[in-house]
């Protein structure tokens, strides 16, 4: 799993920390965003728009990963101390197997490390549901799933999701299968 994504992260993301907030500065030629309620609703109140939620997480997603079935989630955790712990509980419950995947060190003059660890999912497994409501709720953050299959990244953030696509021309596809759902920032934001 580590030498998967170390693998992946070097050949299409090389230089760039695993930083949700940083890659679509650095990416932005490739960076595409959308909303995960109408009306760019930020913060879901009944469980029909946490539906709608997962609904769009997972139409996105099933567009970037062409069928197959295996997706890399990087969970950070934060710690005053360099040496990694263990998850959050509540990611803990959605991901009890995991492995350390490297330490950030970006915030070490605030006194916080980011300790990142990666599980490996199944699209159809159920937990990604259980990881956007938690998203939604903005109870984790900073959380970037690898679409290996689509060469993508994918951040959900309270409020919609950041893309990474491999490419122009795939991020222009993307955006018309999902216009309804883009931002109406005309940067995208």
């Amino acid at each position: 799993m580590i030498d998967e994504l170390n693998k992946y992260w070097g050949g299409h993301l090389d230089g760039c920390e695993a930083l949700a907030h940083e890659l679509k500065n650095t990416f932005n030629e490739r960076w595409v965003r959308f909303h995960a309620l109408p009306d760019s609703k930020r913060y879901p109140s009944t469980e029909n728009e946490y539906q709608e939620i997962f609904s769009r997480h997972n139409s996105v997603l099933n567009e970037l990963n062409r069928s197959a079935d295996d997706l890399l989630v990087i969970l950070p955790e934060y710690k005053e101390s360099k040496i990694p712990g263990k998850l959050e509980s509540e990611l803990e419950k959605v991901f009890p197997v995991y492995e350390y995947w490297r330490t950030l060190d970006q915030f070490e003059e605030c006194g916080v490390y980011w300790h990142l660890h990666v599980a490996r999912v199944s699209s159809g497994s159920g937990k990604l549901n259980k990881l956007f409501r938690l998203v939604a709720n903005d109870e984790v953050a900073n959380i970037l799933i690898v679409v290996l299959a689509g060469n993508s990244v994918y951040h959900p953030y309270d409020g919609g999701a950041d893309i990474i696509l491999p490419s122009i021309k795939i991020r222009d596809e993307l955006k018309l299968k999902i216009v309804q759902w883009l931002s109406k920032h005309p940067e995208g934001y």
